[in-house]
């Protein structure tokens, strides 16, 4: 019973601040909204009884992924800007294109019988680990990804920092 309030708490907090985001004139406004929605996912994640999830949820998106993201749009002056576009025809008639995806995902999934294996084991945080950064010869090599994916986000942000630097030296006419 209390997993049911708890749940329509997030659920509700979390469709808040992704109608704040998607409504927000300001883009650190939006940047804090997707915030709480990363916060809130988390919850509900911890009760779907997968508390690794929920932390990896807070420290990597809430915490990591946000923080560059609020960085950017500060270097960047795009927080300057007090406005932002807002919707047109053409993005509200792409709006229909999730919509509908929704919407078949929901009736396959209404559809489908979902049965659990019965000799399946639950992973336990030390086998994902164990799985995700074996680095023995006979590994996946999933940590090289790791790393590609770390570098790949740093030299986006050195390009961003870049980008902005250019624009930043460039004098205005009057």
């Amino acid at each position: 019973m209390i997993e049911s309030i708890y749940f329509g708490i997030f659920a509700v907090v979390a469709i808040a601040c992704s109608l704040a985001i998607l409504f927000s004139k300001h883009p650190l406004h939006g940047a804090m909204s997707l915030i709480g929605v990363m916060l809130s996912l988390a919850g509900i994640y911890s009760l779907l009884s997968a508390p690794f999830l929920g932390v990896v949820q807070v420290l990597t998106y809430a915490g990591a992924i946000m923080m560059l993201l609020v960085f950017v749009i500060m270097v960047l002056n795009t927080a300057h800007d007090h406005t932002v576009p807002r919707f047109d025809r053409k993005s509200v008639g792409l709006l229909v294109i999730p919509v509908i995806l929704c919407a078949g995902l929901l009736l396959l999934l209404k559809t489908q019988v979902f049965t659990a294996h019965p000799t399946a084991t639950r992973g336990t945080t030390q086998a994902i680990a164990g799985l995700l950064f074996d680095t023995s010869a006979q590994g996946p090599g999933y940590w090289v990804l790791f790393l590609a994916i770390g570098l790949l986000l740093l030299s986006a942000m050195a390009a961003a920092v870049l980008l902005s630097k250019k624009h930043l030296d460039k004098v205005e006419a009057p």
